[in-house]
C-alpha cells in the first residue's frame, strides 16, 4: 500500500526535530559506550522509529503505568532497547545516572527489556520472535476484553498493539505461527513495525532470507505498508493509517544500521561501541553543539516533557468516562474492577467427578467443564489437541492456537502480560519441547499459565516413541521458577488445578494420563508436594513416585508385604517442593529410611534424594517402542515382579 500525499501533508514535525533525534542518537550511543558496549545498530538506526512511536502515537502515562487501555508496545527486537530507554530519559522517564547504569547490576536500563525492571516494559524480551506472539497475546487480550465489557458509547477498551521488530524476529518460526494466527483472528488492534536494515550479524538479512514481505503478509491477510524513507512524518501517517484498518497491519520502514558511524550499513554495526574521539565525530556530524559525554541541550528535555501533556490527558479523559461507565453498569464495573486488581477467585473445593479410578484426563475435563461455566475472565486452548487432552472449551473462553505450540506459549505470554486473566492450554507432554522457549520466559517473567500436558508415559501405547515422553519431566522443571505437578488420581488433579490458579508469579504444568489409574484419596485435607499415602510402623524402606507410578509403588509395597517386609508409600506429586522444602522433608521423616523412586521419566532431579539416605529407583531409560502401553511400560521394568527383585537386591535381601 502506499501512502496519500495528503495523509502525509498533514502531520507537523516537532519543533526542533533535527536536534531531538540528534539528542536521541547521543543519549543512545553514551549508554552504550558506558557500559562497554552493547547493541549499537538499532539503537541509532532506528531513532525515527522509537520517537514516531512513542513519543507522537503510543498511549500511555506516568500517571499510571499499567492503565489497563494503554497502547502496548513489544519492542520484539529487544537488543534497541538503548534506543527506548534515550528516548525515556528525555521525556524524565528514566534518570542520567539509570543511563549510565545500562546492562550493570539491578539496573533499570538492562541490555534487553525486563518488566520487572521498568514500569514502562510491557514486555522481556531478547529471544527474537517472541515479542512478536507477545503483541499477538495483547491484541487478542485486547479484543476478547472489548468484547466483554465494551457498551454503547463507552468503549472502556480500546487501543492498539505495537510490536517493534526486526530482521532477525521475521525468520524465526514462532513469527510465522503468531502471525498466521493473528491474520486469521483478523487481530485489527496489532500493529507490526519492522526496522528493515537489511543486516545482522552474519550476512545481509536477504542473503538467508528473501521473502517478499509484502506478498508475504497479505497472503497472512495482512494490510502491508511499505514504506520508502523513515522520516517521522512518513510513519507518522503510516500508523494513521493502520489504526483505521479493520485487520492487522506491517508497516515497513527502511533504516541504516549504526547510523552514521564508520559500522552504518555493514554486519559490524549490530554490536559495538565508539571510542573518545570517534564519539565526538558522530556528534559534530549530526550538529550537536554538546559533545562530550552525558551533555545535551536542555530545551530538547522540555520539549520531550510536553510529549506527556496530551498523554496523561487521554489517560485523565478515561479515568472520567470509566467513572461514569461505573455508574452506568455497576456489575461490570465491578467486575472489571475485580480483573484490574486481580481478585477473581475460583472455589474447587467441592468438586466432585461422575466416577473414580479414572484417567487423569477424564478429571481434567469435568473440571474444563465446570470452568467453562464460571465467569471467569479465562481463556484456554489446545495445539489442536483437546480432544485428546480433555481440554475443551467454549464460547469467549475458547481459543483455537491451531498446531502451533511455541506461538501458543507465547501468545499465552502476551494475553498474561496484558492483564490478568487466566490462561489454560495443552499439547501432549512428548511435544511440549516445542513450548520451552516461551515456558522458559513465561518463569523468567514471574507469568502464571496453566499448561496441561497430557499422554505422560510409555502407557501412550500405540502411537510409539515420538510420542511416548522420556525426557520431558526433566527439562520442564529444569527450567527455574516453573513448577510441574504430576496427580495421581482426582483429589490431587482437583489439589494441582487450586494449586495453579493460586499460582500468581509462576507458570505450572499438570501432567496428565492417558490411561485410567486407580483412585487412592478420599478427600484433599492431606495432600501436599508430598505426602504419605500408605504408612507402616514395621516400614524398612520409604517408596516414592508421581503420578502413573504411584499405583505401581502401592502394587509394589503389598508385593512386598507377602513378604513380611513393610513398605511406607509416599505420593509426591510436586517433586520440586519437597526437595525444596526442608519443614516437609523433616515432617515426612525421609532420613530415617532408604528411599527408593519410581517415575517413568529420566529425571535426574529425583538423584538429590540421595544425600539424605540411601537411595536407588527405577526411571524411564530410553525410548518406547509401537505397541500396547502395558507392555511397552513392562518392557521398560515398570512391572512389580522386576521392581521386587530390584529393589531387594537394593536392601540386600536375598
Amino acid at each position: 500500500m502506499e501512502l496519500s500525499k495528503n495523509i502525509m501533508k498533514n502531520k507537523q514535525k516537532l519543533p526542533n526535530q533535527k536536534l531531538f533525534l540528534a539528542t536521541m542518537r547521543a543519549v543512545a550511543l553514551d549508554g552504550i559506550n558506558n557500559s562497554g558496549a552493547g547493541h549499537i545498530g538499532m539503537a541509532l538506526g532506528a531513532t525515527e522509529i522509537f520517537y514516531s512511536l512513542i513519543g507522537e502515537n503510543i498511549n500511555f502515562s506516568p500517571l499510571n503505568p499499567k492503565w489497563i487501555n494503554r497502547d502496548r508496545f513489544v519492542l520484539s527486537a529487544g537488543h534497541g532497547s538503548m534506543g527506548l530507554y534515550a528516548l525515556y530519559h528525555l521525556m524524565g522517564l528514566i534518570s542520567l545516572d539509570e543511563i549510565k547504569q545500562h546492562k550493570q547490576l539491578n539496573s533499570r536500563t538492562p541490555s534487553h527489556p525486563e518488566i520487572d525492571k521498568l514500569e514502562f516494559i510491557d514486555a522481556s524480551t531478547g529471544p527474537l520472535g517472541q515479542g512478536i506472539a507477545m503483541g499477538v497475546g495483547m491484541a487478542l487480550a485486547e479484543k476478547r476484553l472489548a468484547e466483554k465489557f465494551n457498551r454503547e458509547n463507552f468503549k472502556i477498551i480500546d487501543h492498539f498493539n505495537y510490536v517493534l521488530c526486526g530482521d532477525g524476529d521475521l525468520q524465526e518460526g514462532i513469527s510465522f505461527e503468531a502471525l498466521a494466527f493473528a491474520g486469521t483472528n483478523q487481530l485489527s488492534k496489532l500493529i507490526l513495525v519492522h526496522d528493515f536494515n537489511n543486516i545482522q550479524i552474519d550476512t545481509t538479512a536477504t542473503t538467508v532470507n528473501n521473502v517478499d514481505f509484502e506478498s508475504f503478509f497479505r497472503s497472512l491477510k495482512f494490510e502491508t505498508i511499505i514504506l520508502k524513507d523513515n522520516k517521522v512524518e512518513t510513519i507518522n501517517s503510516a500508523l494513521e493509517v493502520a489504526r483505521k484498518n479493520d485487520k492487522p497491519t506491517y508497516i515497513q520502514i527502511p533504516t541504516i544500521i549504526a547510523f552514521k558511524t564508520e559500522f552504518a550499513n555493514s554486519t559490524k554495526g549490530h554490536h559495538g561501541s565508539l571510542d573518545p574521539k570517534k564519539s565526538y565525530e558522530f556528534k559534530a556530524n549530526l550538529g550537536l553543539e554538546h559533545k562530550n559525554p552525558f551533555e545535551y541541550e536542555p530545551k530538547v528535555y522540555q520539549l520531550a516533557s510536553e510529549l506527556l501533556n496530551s498523554k496523561n490527558q487521554k489517560y485523565l479523559n478515561w479515568e472520567n468516562t470509566f467513572d461514569l461507565y461505573k455508574k452506568k453498569y455497576p456489575l461490570l464495573g465491578q467486575k472489571l474492577e475485580n480483573f484490574f486488581k486481580n481478585k477473581e477467585v475460583f472455589d474447587f473445593k467441592n468438586i466432585s467427578f461422575s466416577k473414580n479410578n479414572q484417567a487423569i484426563r477424564d478429571y481434567v475435563k469435568e473440571i474444563i467443564e465446570k470452568i467453562d461455566k464460571s465467569d471467569l475472565l479465562l481463556l484456554g486452548g489446545s495445539a489442536d489437541l483437546g480432544v485428546a487432552t480433555k481440554t475443551q472449551f467454549s464460547g469467549e473462553k475458547l481459543l483455537n492456537y491451531g498446531i502451533r505450540e511455541f506461538a501458543m506459549a507465547g501468545i499465552n505470554n502476551g494475553i498474561l502480560l496484558y492483564g490478568n486473566f487466566r490462561v489454560i492450554s495443552s499439547t501432549f507432554l512428548a511435544f511440549s519441547d516445542y513450548t520451552k522457549p516461551a515456558l522458559r520466559l513465561s518463569a523468567l517473567m514471574n507469568l502464571s499459565p496453566i499448561y496441561i500436558f497430557s499422554h505422560d508415559s510409555y502407557q501412550v501405547g500405540g502411537d510409539g516413541p515420538t510420542h511416548q515422553p522420556v525426557e520431558q519431566l526433566a527439562m520442564l522443571r529444569s527450567i527455574p521458577n516453573f513448577l510441574v505437578i504430576r496427580p495421581c488420581d482426582e483429589f490431587e488433579t482437583v489439589f494441582a488445578f487450586n494449586f495453579a490458579f493460586n499460582s500468581k508469579n509462576q507458570p505450572i504444568a499438570i501432567i496428565t494420563t492417558r490411561q485410567s489409574l486407580k483412585s487412592f484419596n478420599k478427600n484433599l485435607e492431606k495432600i501436599e508436594a508430598a505426602y504419605y499415602l500408605e504408612k507402616s510402623e514395621k516400614a524398612r524402606i520409604n517408596l516414592i513416585a508421581s503420578g502413573s507410578e504411584v499405583e505401581l509403588a502401592m502394587k509394589l509395597a503389598k508385593k512386598l508385604s507377602e513378604l513380611d517386609i513393610f513398605a511406607n508409600v509416599i505420593s509426591a506429586p510436586i517433586l520440586q517442593n519437597l526437595l525444596e522444602n526442608k519443614e516437609l522433608f523433616e515432617k515426612l521423616e525421609l532420613k530415617k529410611l532408604p528411599i527408593f523412586a519410581l517415575e517413568a521419566s529420566n529425571d535426574p532431579l529425583w538423584f538429590k534424594l540421595a544425600k539424605y539416605q540411601k537411595f536407588d529407583g527405577h526411571f524411564a531409560n530410553g525410548f518406547g517402542h509401537s505397541a500396547p502401553g502395558d507392555i511397552v511400560y513392562g518392557l521398560k521394568g515398570f512391572n512389580v515382579d522386576f521392581l521386587l527383585k530390584k529393589v531387594l537386591k537394593f536392601l540386600e535381601i536375598n
